[in-house]
């Protein structure tokens, strides 16, 4: 995901976290602000790949399908320290 990962995503990633989080909370997910902040910008680049945008919509919509298909385990393999 090289060629996304080079969109500047400092104009959209506080809001963006915002609704990450708004939306794993529900499903009692909690994450450090460092792994949220990994997790949203996973997100918008996946919404990006899509097709999509970082319209609060399409950020939920992805979120849900993340919690929906048990990210959690694999997320925090992906990006341990």
């Amino acid at each position: 995901m090289e060629h996304v990962t080079d969109i500047d995503k400092s104009a959209y990633i506080d809001e963006c976290k915002n609704i990450v989080k708004t939306t794993i909370a529900l499903e009692k997910i909690f994450l450090t602000d460092h792994e949220l902040t990994i997790l949203t910008k996973e997100i918008m680049d996946t919404s990006l790949m899509i097709g999509g945008d970082y319209s609060k919509e399409n950020i939920r919509a992805i979120a849900v399908q993340y919690v929906r298909n048990d990210f959690l385990p694999r997320f925090r393999a992906a990006h341990k320290e």
